[in-house]
């Protein structure tokens, strides 16, 4: 299924450390506000700039997220609003995964891969 925006995935899996570097250099008010607009449906392509990332910048469908080896199997969890094509794949036997769309503060929904 293809998504509105391409860079949601890449973007969400960061900003915990995006969160964390722009708030050093005093725009932790401004991501507020981007995130704002991009739950909103503003294109994040379109808000990146405006934290001194250029847009293309987490472009490219050859991204590998980290965590990501090859192709998932088993489980994966996902985007909860299906907004990006983001996976995390569960290990066979192994704890939930920890991570969130971060975007939205909400907790990945699990989904067969």
């Amino acid at each position: 299924m293809p998504h509105a925006d391409e860079h949601l995935a890449a973007f969400c899996s960061t900003l915990p450390e995006l969160r964390a570097a722009v708030t050093r250099q005093g725009l932790g008010k401004v991501l507020d506000d981007v995130l704002a607009r991009v739950r909103a449906g503003h294109r994040l392509q379109e808000e990146l700039p405006r934290l001194g990332i250029p847009a293309d910048v987490l472009r490219g469908s050859d991204l590998v997220l980290p965590g990501m080896r090859g192709r998932p199997f088993g489980e994966v969890y996902v985007c909860p609003a299906e907004a990006c094509a983001r996976q995390v794949p569960r290990e066979p036997g192994g704890p939930v995964p920890a991570e969130r769309c971060w975007l939205r503060d909400e907790p990945l929904r699990r989904r067969r891969a």
